[in-house]
C-alpha cells in the first residue's frame, strides 16, 4: 500500500471510529444540511483536526450557504494554525448534537474573511457520521468517586498523566486534560492503567478516538478525550458494570429520598 492510500485509509477510519457502521452513516443531502444547521443552531463547538498531521484547533460553523452547498467555518485565532488548515488538504471534524457524537470529513478549504477575521469556503460533506443512539450505556462518574486513569506519557514509562475518568462505559471512556496537553493523538493505540473504585486497577489498551475542545461552567477551556476499549483483561467488563450499577442505584436512591 502506498503512503497516499494509507493516509486515505487512515482518514476513513477516523470517519468510521467508536464502532460506528452504515447504521449510522448519513449520505442524503437534506439530513446532512439539518444536522449542519443544528450544530450551528446549539452553537457546538468543532475540533478539526489537520489531515495527515497530530494537529487540531477549535472551530465552529458561522452559516450555510445552501444555494451553492457550501459552508463558512470559523477560522483559527492562530495564523501559522489557519495556514497549516490550507495546506492540509482536509480537515477531520468532530463535534456533539445532544451530547451525541458527529463527524464529518470536509475538503476543498477556501480561505476568506477580512478585517483581522479567517474564515473557510468549504463544500458541503458528502456524507457525515451521527451515532443516533448508544450502543452502550454511558455513565457521567461523580466527582468523588471516579476511575482514574494512569496514563504513561514516555517510553519508558517512568511519567504518566493521573487522569479522572468523566465517563464510561463496557465500551470506552472518556476523560478531560488541559486544551495544552498533546499526549494523545487520533486513532493511536495506548496501554494505560484503569484504577476502578473498589475493585482496584485493570491494565487496558485504549485507541483515541476523537478529542473535542470545551468550555467549563468556570471559562477554562479543556479538552475531552474519547477513547474505546481495545482490550480488557479477564473480568474487566464485569467490574466496569458493577461500577455503573452501582453508581446509578446510589443516584436513584437519593432521587427517592432512601
Amino acid at each position: 500500500m502506498s503512503e497516499g492510500s494509507l493516509d486515505a485509509h487512515n482518514d476513513a477510519h477516523a470517519v468510521h471510529d467508536d464502532g460506528a457502521d452504515d447504521r449510522y452513516l448519513v449520505r442524503n443531502p437534506r439530513q446532512i444540511r439539518q444536522l449542519l444547521q443544528a450544530l450551528i443552531d446549539q452553537r457546538s463547538l468543532l475540533t478539526a483536526h489537520l489531515g495527515g498531521r497530530d494537529q487540531s484547533f477549535p472551530t465552529a460553523i458561522l452559516e450555510l450557504d445552501e444555494d451553492d452547498d457550501t459552508l463558512l467555518l470559523d477560522g483559527s485565532p492562530s495564523e501559522p494554525a489557519n495556514r497549516a488548515a490550507e495546506e492540509a488538504g482536509h480537515l477531520l471534524c468532530f463535534a456533539q448534537l445532544d451530547r451525541v457524537m458527529v463527524r464529518f470529513r470536509l475538503d476543498h478549504l477556501e480561505r476568506t474573511g477580512g478585517y483581522g477575521h479567517v474564515a473557510f469556503r468549504v463544500p458541503f460533506p458528502t456524507e457525515l457520521v451521527h451515532l443516533q443512539r448508544r450502543e452502550l450505556y454511558r455513565l457521567e462518574t461523580p466527582v468523588t468517586d471516579s476511575p482514574h486513569l494512569l496514563f504513561p506519557i514516555n517510553e519508558d514509562r517512568s511519567e504518566a498523566l493521573h487522569l479522572r475518568v468523566v465517563d464510561i462505559s463496557g465500551g470506552g471512556l472518556a476523560v478531560t486534560v488541559p486544551v495544552n496537553c498533546n499526549a494523545f493523538s487520533i486513532q493511536k493505540r495506548y496501554d494505560a492503567r484503569l484504577d476502578m473504585p473498589e475493585t482496584g486497577p485493570l491494565q487496558v489498551s485504549l485507541i483515541v478516538c476523537n478529542q473535542l475542545s470545551l468550555k467549563l461552567p468556570n471559562g477554562v477551556e479543556m479538552k475531552r478525550i474519547g477513547m474505546r476499549f481495545d482490550g480488557l483483561p479477564r473480568g474487566g467488563d464485569s467490574a466496569i458494570q458493577r461500577y455503573i450499577f452501582r453508581i446509578d442505584r446510589q443516584r436513584s436512591a437519593r432521587k427517592n429520598g432512601e
